[in-house]
Parts: C-alpha cells; sequence; structure tokens
C-alpha cells in the first residue's frame, strides 16, 4: 500500500484511538437520503478533552481543527478544563441558562434502580433539546462560518453530543436509522468505568467528589453509561420537525443550513 492509500484509510476510519481520548468519532461517510454523504474528516464527535498525553499531540493536530464546540456546563468546563496541542482553535461555549436539565437532578426524585435511572435519562432526553437550542445554532454558524474540521464535544460524548450531531445529520438528510447507529456506537467506542477509573479525575460530567460515579449501583451504572435508542426517540419526539426546530429553538436561518449542507456533503 502507498503512502498516500494509508492516509486515506487512516483518515478514514471511523473511531480514532488517543490515549487519553473518550469516544473519538468521525462522522464522515454518511448517506443521505438524497444521494450525497457526509465529508470524512470535517466533523469529529467525542467527550472530555482533558487527558490527551503527549503521544496523542502529533495525531491531533494532524487533524487541523479550527473550532471546538464545548457542549458541558461551566462548572465541567472548569473542572475538566479543554487541553487541546495548539492554541489557535476558536473555543466555542454558550451560558448555561437558568434551569439546566441533569441527570442528577431528574434521578433525585427517582428509585435508585435500573429502571429509576431509564426513566430519568428519557427525562433528560425530553428536556435536553430546548436547553441545548443556543449552543446547536452556535455550532450550526460556526460550520456555515468556514470553522471547519469541527469537534462536537461534551462529558461523555454520548447525551448531548448525541443530540447535536443527531440534530445535524438529520438536517443534512441522513436518514434517522442511520442517525440512530451513530449514537449506538457509543456501546462499543466508548468504556467509560475503564476511563474513569484510569483517570482519578475524570467525572465525564455526571457526578463530583462528595457522590462517585463508580459508587452508584451498577444496574444503574449500566443504564447511566449506554447509549439507547429509546433515549434518542424521545429527544427525537421533543424536537419534531428537525427545520422547524433549528429555525425556533436553535436560531438557525435557513441560508445557514444552505451553507452548512454545502460545507459538510459531497
Amino acid at each position: 500500500m502507498t503512502s498516500s492509500a494509508s492516509a486515506v484509510r487512516v483518515q478514514r476510519e471511523r473511531v480514532l484511538t488517543f490515549q487519553g481520548g473518550c469516544n473519538f468519532r468521525d462522522i464522515g461517510g454518511y448517506r443521505t437520503q438524497q444521494g450525497s454523504s457526509t465529508r470524512w474528516g470535517t466533523v469529529y464527535r467525542t467527550g472530555v478533552l482533558t487527558y490527551f498525553t503527549d503521544d496523542d499531540h502529533a495525531p491531533l493536530t494532524n487533524l487541523q481543527v479550527r473550532a471546538i464546540c464545548d457542549l458541558r456546563r461551566a462548572e465541567e468546563r472548569e473542572r475538566e478544563p479543554t487541553r487541546w496541542p495548539h492554541a489557535n482553535v476558536n473555543a466555542l461555549f454558550w451560558d448555561d441558562g437558568i434551569v439546566t436539565p441533569t441527570i442528577r437532578g431528574l434521578s433525585a426524585d427517582r428509585p435508585r434502580n435500573a429502571q429509576g435511572m431509564f426513566d430519568s435519562m428519557v427525562a433528560l432526553y425530553r428536556a435536553l433539546p430546548e436547553w441545548m437550542g443556543p449552543r446547536i445554532g452556535g455550532m450550526f454558524a460556526a460550520i456555515a462560518a468556514g470553522d471547519v474540521p469541527l469537534i462536537v464535544h461534551c462529558a461523555a460524548g454520548k447525551d448531548r453530543t448525541g443530540i447535536a450531531v443527531a440534530v445535524l445529520l438529520r438536517s443534512l438528510g441522513v436518514p434517522e436509522e442511520t442517525v440512530i447507529e451513530d449514537y449506538l456506537l457509543t456501546n462499543t467506542s466508548g468504556d467509560f468505568e475503564e476511563f474513569i477509573r484510569s483517570r482519578h479525575q475524570a467525572q465525564l460530567g455526571v457526578t463530583d467528589i462528595h457522590n462517585p460515579l463508580l459508587s452508584m449501583p451498577e444496574d444503574m451504572r449500566r443504564v447511566l453509561f449506554s447509549a439507547d435508542a429509546a433515549f434518542l426517540h424521545a429527544a427525537f419526539e421533543e424536537i419534531g420537525d428537525v427545520e422547524a426546530y433549528l429555525a425556533k429553538t436553535a436560531g438557525v436561518t435557513p441560508q445557514v443550513q444552505e451553507r452548512v449542507r454545502a460545507a459538510l456533503l459531497e
């Protein structure tokens, strides 16, 4: 294999592995209902960007990322700050607003068992689309302005990132079943328990030093860490028509949508 052919193959790996990475994936190569495909090497989805090693810096720099959309809350950004190997990236983040949906808050009054956690996760996915409107709008604006390659991430790269990427892919015409398949890849590309155990400070946005995540009963952890199609379906039900959601909740104009399609489809 020639070096150029090898480079193409590496570029088109769906899951990118870094020593300090968490659930890092390329959303290129998905076919749309109109017959085009999402571009490789243009939008990456991932979890926390705090724990990269020196060995990660060269391959991360090779991605030529221009913008990082951080979907996390302010307290999460403060506890686990992004550590990118170079400073010339556009760091995007947003205010949290008055009421912020969190799994801790939504699970507080539910039974401490697997069903209680499942119901809490469904409630979270119903609440997130409204709260994430400005964040998703900002992501679309960055792509439309040419800030690509772009990373969109939260803590685990599963819930908030899952919704943001699902909205993006659906707006591009990627079929819902394909969007759900992309979401479910988290179950094979992200071993969150191992990630937290191997990095003592890792919290993934769902715990704090007073309430260690790994002390949660195993059946609850399994639900919390999983990507379940029922969760994303709950978000889709809240979102309804994607273009209407983008216009009303995220403030994305048809012109911006068109520029995003031009940037991400081939």
